[in-house]
């Protein structure tokens, strides 16, 4: 049977899946993993034909079912001292998680509320990549809206869940689903696609949850949309009970008429949040009045920042000579925000998006006495700031960095009292990777956590390194150790960091590789950097063109 009707209107799964329109979603999706993919996917992104025969092969392999893998767990850092989990799988499982979200938000959305107003469904798409409604206008809408009750004689109930993704159960997903059935507008047939798209799921989360029973992959579309459908009875129940009630993810506000009222509200809330197993943060819980202290206020409604829209007036303007008098504007955020240490805030990402327009389009010098004060400040703030890295590492990349920058960022790899964290190591080493900084002392420490612990999340980043500095040889020992049950991300990594490597020296690993990893190296031949690195930078946007592109999702 030829592949196109394998995944026709009935669907390899039981359920329809459009692999281009699917893989225009997830991509957009994968733009801000945690672990980004060293050449971005885009041997895999490529290859529609490649995707549909390996999922096809494993349908085969494991008799009809699709079955997944299982996720690996790894911490990633919060802003202060916290830790979060992170659930990660391997490509054509984020892929079929993505297609059955892609599949069933098409029926489920219009269940939901209006007064939900984060991932909700783009129906009216310019572009297919565009899933979900453009979530800066959803975002500044929700605070609109609540902060009218500041401007008057209200109160404002504000709260946010407690692990909210942790909280939710495998089967909680498959009631809330299932019981809105009978309120989907679609016939006997498509029910019976929309209920196997559903079991599906579930069975595929028994895997990629934290648990069997609960915890949904964090850093997700999927797992938004789906937070979304099982805390639709409290979204609606809320409204019924007649509150002026507005939640964005998992953040919650209700504007009451006074502080009684949003006291009793509360109260409601948290009843019907414990019908889903889920409850409020009381850390971060709130009753706000006009008359509350200026700096708390400002807390909740972070987005009002003059020097924000003076900056988006500026790019708005399409005029690079206007653009380019927000230079100094963008590297003060930059400066404030690290130095009080609020890096995981929307400012910052809305400057580290900029920043990196701004020299991609050579109207920031990256070489610049500006560019040097602010690499120190993010060298500087690695060891107290770990959870912004990634952030950190889109900025070192494209700075010309000083010879005493890339030893200090070395020393910092090489400390083991401050390199703590692995999901930090892994990007600081593909930076030092793109930039090409070569040490015996690096080798040595990369050769001793290879040796101490293969299965940590920076491994894979270190085969990229080595490859990347020349240094592949070392990885011809690991040859003997290579297994079917590393980390997806680790086997890919393995096999593109040996790709030059002679036939007979990779002999060995054949045996393991399994449907999801043969001919990887072969796939991304074509895709892998020009500079002999194997680590891949993100398409360059025309800094006057940069709202065509930014809009509908930062």
């Amino acid at each position: 049977m030829a592949t196109e009707e394998l995944w026709g209107r009935e669907g390899v799964l039981t359920f329809p899946i459009d692999c281009d329109a699917v893989l225009k979603h997830l991509k957009q999706d994968m733009r801000d993993d945690w672990f980004l993919d060293t050449i971005l996917y885009q041997d895999l992104f490529a290859n529609t034909s490649s995707l549909q025969g390996v999922i096809s092969d494993l349908l085969v392999e494991e008799n009809g079912q699709y079955l997944g893998a299982c996720r690996h767990i790894y911490d990633v850092p919060k802003k202060g001292l916290g830790i979060r989990y992170s659930l990660e799988t391997d490509f054509y499982d984020r892929f079929i998680y993505q297609a059955i979200c892609s599949y069933l938000i098409v029926f489920f959305d219009p269940l939901l509320s209006n007064r939900v107003l984060g991932h909700r469904f783009n129906k009216k798409r310019k572009e297919e990549k565009y899933l979900f409604k453009n979530r800066i206008e959803l975002w500044r809408t929700f605070e609109g809206v609540t902060h009218t009750a500041l401007t008057s004689d209200q109160a404002l109930l504000a709260t946010d869940l407690i692990n909210y993704f942790e909280n939710i159960s495998i089967s909680n997903i498959k009631s809330a689903f299932l019981s809105r059935l009978n309120a989907v507008k679609a016939n006997g047939k498509e029910k019976l696609r929309i209920r196997n798209a559903v079991e599906t799921l579930c069975l595929l989360l028994k895997r990629w949850s934290y648990s069997n029973k609960h915890g949904l992959p964090q850093n997700r579309d999927a797992s938004s949309f789906i937070a979304n459908v099982v805390l639709c009875d409290v979204d609606h129940k809320m409204e019924e009970l007649g509150y002026d009630y507005y939640r964005y993810v998992d953040d919650i506000r209700i504007v009451c008429t006074d502080q009684r009222h949003a006291r009793k509200a509360l109260t409601d809330l948290i009843g019907e949040l414990r019908k889903v197993g889920m409850n409020i943060n009381s850390a971060k819980t709130e009753i706000l009045t006009k008359d509350s202290d200026v700096q708390r206020i400002a807390e909740f409604f972070p987005t009002v920042d003059d020097r924000s829209l003076t900056i988006d007036n500026m790019w708005r303007s399409r005029s690079r000579r206007v653009i380019a008098r927000s230079v100094s504007l963008i590297y003060e955020m930059l400066r404030e925000i690290i130095e009080q240490k609020e890096t995981q805030s929307r400012q910052f990402r809305f400057a580290v998006n900029r920043l990196k327009i701004l020299i991609e389009s050579a109207v920031f010098d990256a070489s610049s006495d500006l560019a040097e004060s602010l690499t120190n400040l993010i060298i500087d703030a690695l060891e107290t700031q770990p959870a912004s890295t990634d952030q950190f590492c889109r900025m070192l990349s494209i700075l010309e960095l000083s010879s005493s920058a890339l030893q200090s960022i070395e020393d910092y790899v090489k400390d083991p009292l401050r390199s703590i964290h692995s999901w930090q190591n892994y990007h600081l080493w593909l930076l030092l990777a793109r930039k090409k900084l070569i040490s015996e002392d690096l080798t040595s420490v990369a050769l001793t956590k290879m040796q101490d612990s293969i299965f940590s999340p920076e491994i894979p980043a270190i085969f990229i390194y080595l490859k990347s500095v020349g240094q592949e040889d070392n990885l011809k020992p690991i040859v003997a150790g290579f297994s079917g049950s590393w980390p997806y991300q680790h086997q890919r990594y393995f096999l593109l960091s040996t790709k030059d490597f002679d036939r007979e020296i990779l002999k060995p690993i054949v045996e393991f590789l399994g449907i999801k990893v043969k001919g990887t190296a072969k796939r991304a031949s074509r895709h892998l950097p020009s500079d002999g690195t194997l680590v891949s930078a993100s398409e360059p946007i025309d800094v006057l063109n940069f709202y065509d592109y930014i809009s509908p999702y930062e």
